[in-house]
């Protein structure tokens, strides 16, 4: 009888190369998912940042205010109260007039029950609603334009 003991062994060592090949194949794959899953997260993340808001004066009665620009990313709150972001020194201006909120990403204003009221293109603001680019605000006798 021939000895077959030779050819026994070689597939013997090709079948366990193949299994660690296999092995280092799926430990490869694993890691990659790993790593793509890690670097897509971070990623996401930036893609997640704020493309930030501003809010321009393009009508006032105060020189020093007119084209002035106010940047902001999550919140801006406007009114006559020196808190405010954005102080307009006009009587018909509450301390507390007008908020915008980042919600959703989306930017919404929403009038703080001001007594002369918040106008949004011309229409009295009555509840919370989203702006757009372009949007005009005004709040007394200032006129600002939402950019984004």
């Amino acid at each position: 009888m021939p000895d077959i003991s030779f050819p026994l062994k070689a597939l013997g060592v090709i079948f366990q190369y193949g299994i660690l090949f296999f092995i280092y194949y799926f430990v490869y794959h694993i890691v990659k998912l790993i790593y793509h899953d890690l670097w897509a997260g971070k990623t996401e993340k930036k893609h997640a940042v704020l493309k930030e808001a501003v809010l321009t004066i393009v009508k006032t009665n105060d020189k020093n205010m007119m084209n002035r620009r106010f940047a902001f990313t999550k919140e801006i709150s406007i009114g006559r109260g020196g808190e405010n972001d954005i102080v307009v020194d006009d009587t018909y201006v509450s301390y507390h007039h007008a908020i915008i909120c980042l919600a959703n990403n989306f930017y919404s204003i929403e009038d703080l029950n001001s007594v002369n009221h918040t106008y949004v293109n011309g229409q009295v603001l009555k509840k919370k609603i989203y702006l757009q680019n372009g949007d005009l605000i005004k709040i007394g006798l200032v006129t600002l334009r939402f950019e984004r």
